[in-house]
């Protein structure tokens, strides 16, 4: 995106924003999106937004309300939240999910509503969170306790890319406590509304809230801050090494996006597990340290073998021993192409070919191909011989004219088509090596 916010944030406990960083939210977001649950945390930060900016930047806020459906109170709490928006003149958004839940409530909630967030925003959009200094203790707190590396330590970042569209998510009030948040409510007189299940002690992070927190801050009154600066301290050097990291990688990978796994290997066990993380970390993916050790063993093997590794985020593939990540669900549409013959000999004019008999196959089993010599060659050896990636063989356009396969791509010519136009553009979601 071409604007991302920066701290500082807040330079007061009574949430005072910076008015320099106000200034330049508004005058180079496309918009200010307010997430608001209806709790105390959200509506504080709602109302200290719109309660320092002008008529005109008041414009550009827009709430929105992710409704969940877990609770029997949650037709009364989108209520309230369209009523406080009312009230506070900004633009309303509400959005009803239907969660799929297979493991943890929790992490269902999160991402149907992030993907809300992502579906809505578009590029200069900027989403402000009310995640304050409490809920980064017990992030923190959280991911040692289920185990994590340095990315882990660093918790939540104050500002990162939301999507893929070229919007920004921004934590305002990472500064900032339970207890400063709660005396602003109080000091205006806020209505917010309660989530039952913040109770629940089932909920993992509801344990650690109502129970190992409290009791630490018995003997270390100050833990929420202490960790959240070693979180920000740890944030930075993490962003430092992996711009160091980028460097490095960008050296030793080419110009598809694949990583030379001769150079991986010959690396020591701790610094391959690294790099191998890194590289992955880089495509928006992520990998456990099992993961690695997995994916580490798997391509070690034969050259020739094709071996797929897939993940949650994505999968792992190798061609020419070269590593490449790929999306888990492929892309609808994997290029663009246009087919016509040519009409005019030394001119540019194309006449398209239409008819019944004009169609885009599958690649056809066990199939033959004429070559320009005369000779024919089975369609997996011709694959093979042009050094086709295996993640791409499945979706090549296959032209066929009366049931004969007559063009593959813009890679091959059946000899009686010479003046066959079949232009092919592959998707660039895909990474293509040898194409050209």
């Amino acid at each position: 995106m071409s604007y991302q916010p920066h701290p500082p944030f807040t330079l007061t406990t009574e949430l005072e924003f910076n008015p320099i960083w106000l200034a330049s939210l508004f005058t180079q977001a496309n918009r200010v999106w307010v997430a608001y649950s209806g709790g105390v945390d959200s509506h504080v930060l709602l109302h200290a937004l719109v309660s320092q900016i002008t008529p005109e930047q008041r414009a550009k806020v827009a709430v929105i309300h992710v409704h969940h459906g877990l609770s029997p109170n949650a037709d009364a709490w989108l209520d309230h939240c369209e009523q406080v928006c009312q009230a506070l003149n900004v633009t309303f958004y509400a959005h009803k999910v239907d969660l799929k839940v297979q493991a943890s409530v929790e992490d269902a909630a999160r991402q149907a509503r992030y993907q809300v967030f992502e579906d809505r925003l578009v590029a200069d959009d900027v989403l402000l969170l009310a995640h304050h200094q409490g809920d980064q203790a017990e992030t923190v707190m959280f991911r040692l306790a289920r185990g994590t590396g340095t990315k882990g330590l660093a918790g939540m970042p104050a500002v990162r890319p939301l999507g893929d569209q070229g919007a920004c998510l921004v934590r305002p009030l990472l500064s900032i406590t339970k207890t400063q948040i709660e005396d602003y409510a109080q000091q205006y007189g806020l209505h917010w509304v309660e989530d039952e299940s913040n109770q629940d002690e089932r909920f993992s992070r509801n344990f650690l809230r109502q129970n190992v927190i409290p009791l630490m801050k018995t003997h270390f009154p100050n833990m929420e801050q202490s960790v959240s600066n070693m979180a920000q301290r740890v944030a930075d050097d993490y962003e430092m090494l992996a711009s160091l990291s980028a460097q490095h990688l960008s050296t030793v990978s080419n110009t598809h996006g694949g990583l030379d796994l001769n150079w991986l290997y010959q690396q020591p066990m701790p610094q391959r597990r690294f790099w191998l993380r890194q590289f992955v970390e880089q495509k928006g993916r992520s990998l456990t340290q099992a993961q690695c050790d997995s994916v580490l063993n798997m391509f070690a093997g034969v050259e020739d073998k094709q071996p797929e590794f897939v993940f949650a985020d994505g999968r792992l593939m190798r061609h020419q021993n070269t590593l490449y990540v790929l999306p888990n669900e492929l892309p609808v549409e994997y290029g663009a192409l246009v087919i016509g013959q040519v009409k005019t000999r030394g001119f540019d004019q194309l006449q398209l070919i239409q008819g019944d008999g004009v169609e885009l196959r599958a690649r056809p089993l066990g199939a033959k191909l004429l070559m320009q010599n005369g000779q024919t060659r089975s369609l997996k050896k011709w694959l093979n011989d042009q050094q086709i990636p295996v993640w791409w063989r499945e979706h090549l356009p296959y032209l066929f004219i009366q049931d004969e396969l007559v063009a593959i791509a813009n890679l091959w010519r059946h000899p009686d088509y010479g003046q066959l136009q079949f232009e092919w553009r592959p998707s660039k979601v895909l990474p293509f090596p040898n194409h050209h």
